[in-house]
């Protein structure tokens, strides 16, 4: 990632820590000056090392037997319908496989059955997941996976399609959330599974999934991961190696991957994307930006070009500037050739928490409760989801 941009987004999100950018109320005006910040030790869980998803030949492989998704109706028995694995040296390793299961079809949820086996070399396979969903008349709408429970380095919340056991041959786009700085696991405590009730408290899709509120019909797999303070260089790898993971474990079609945040996680949004144009099939960006002057542009902002992105801004956000999306828009706009050109709308006399209404689309211009948007940007006139799934990387 180029340095000016780390600079500047230390200094934008150093301003948020000390003001609790991405906590949930209105914050305080900025201090006129940024005392130096002393950040916690991140708890044990967010070392976790992260996960290799290469395969070579000499890599054992695991296939399931029969579907990847069941759906048992509560108080139903689960039926082990296993897996095979092979090895080009070992061959055949299906002995080996281990079977770690959580299901309890007693409880309404959806589980895990994960499959694991490594070779003589002690080369292990892709880890291969069952997911068995268990309810009475709807699917879950949210599951929390704390680091431990999955082959993921990131703990995250989950939601997936209220139709994702009924064709075996669908796949989904993939929406990422991030979210903003009050819910990181620097200040989130020890409790892995406890630390993800931060995301959910901070008003972004998993509390609307969480509220029943969520569009469950959606072809969208929404994943929530928790992430630590951005600024210290490898929160992108760890990004990107969780989308491997989701990918590993979803039925997701790789051209639509969406990645969206508030605060914070608007910031990592554009990086992401700016980093990983060819993984990013649309963004948005909500009371973020990218913290770059515009004499100070990073290196590879104009392969954002590729990217459609949508900005969403507060006109009164007093606690990260307003400008912060303005100057990403008119950089892009005057300086590179965008395939799409970026949305930005700004709702007038709004402050940095406009991200609920934005994603439970209640400031569109046609609702009754919709939120007046600044004439000179685009209008709220289309709902994001609708906006995103437009858009392929193919």
């Amino acid at each position: 990632m180029d340095r000016k941009l780390i600079n500047s987004l230390l200094i934008s999100i150093g301003a948020c820590s000390v003001i609790s950018c991405g906590g949930g109320a209105s914050a305080p005006a900025p201090l006129p000056e940024v005392p130096p910040i002393v950040i916690p030790s991140s708890p044990d869980y967010w070392s976790a090392a992260v996960p290799d998803f290469t395969v070579t030949n000499d890599s054992p492989a695991i296939e399931l037997i029969g579907d990847d998704v069941i759906n048992l109706v509560v108080g139903e028995s689960y039926v082990e319908l296993g897996a095979t694995a092979t090895d080009p040296q070992d061959g055949d390793l299906t002995a080996n496989i281990n079977i770690v299961n959580t299901v309890n079809t007693g409880v309404s949820g959806d589980y895990f059955v994960r499959y694991q086996v490594q070779d003589a070399n002690e080369n292990k396979a892709l880890e291969q997941v069952r997911i068995v969903r268990v309810y009475n008349t709807i699917p879950s709408t949210m599951s929390l996976r704390p680091v431990g429970v999955s082959q993921s380095h990131l703990g995250y919340i989950e939601s997936l399609p209220a139709n994702y056991a009924i064709d075996s041959n669908q796949q989904y786009g993939l929406l990422i959330f991030n979210h903003g700085d009050g819910a990181n696991v620097e200040v989130s405590g020890g409790d892995a599974q406890q630390a993800l009730q931060n995301i959910i408290s901070s008003n972004g899709p998993a509390l609307m999934q969480q509220n029943g509120e969520w569009d469950s019909s959606l072809p969208l797999i929404t994943l929530s991961p928790q992430m630590g303070g951005i600024g210290d260089g490898n929160e992108l790898t760890r990004l990107n190696a969780f989308i491997d993971y989701a990918l590993n474990t979803y039925r997701i079609d790789a051209s639509r991957i969406y990645i969206t945040g508030w605060s914070q996680g608007g910031f990592l949004s554009l990086l992401y994307a700016a980093q990983y144009p060819e993984r990013t099939a649309a963004a948005i960006s909500i009371s973020g930006g990218l913290p770059a002057n515009p004499n100070e542009a990073p290196d590879d902002i104009c392969q954002l070009e590729d990217v459609p992105m949508w900005l969403f801004h507060g006109g009164s956000d007093n606690v990260v500037s307003t400008n912060s999306s303005i100057r990403v828009v008119d950089y892009i706009e005057d300086n590179c050739q965008p395939m799409v050109l970026p949305k930005l709308t700004i709702f007038n006399g709004r402050d940095h928490n406009i991200h609920s209404f934005v994603f439970d689309l209640s400031a569109m211009q046609n609702n009754p409760n919709g939120i007046e948007a600044n004439d000179n940007h685009d209008p709220f006139d289309v709902g994001i989801y609708q906006w995103m799934l437009q858009y392929s990387r193919n």
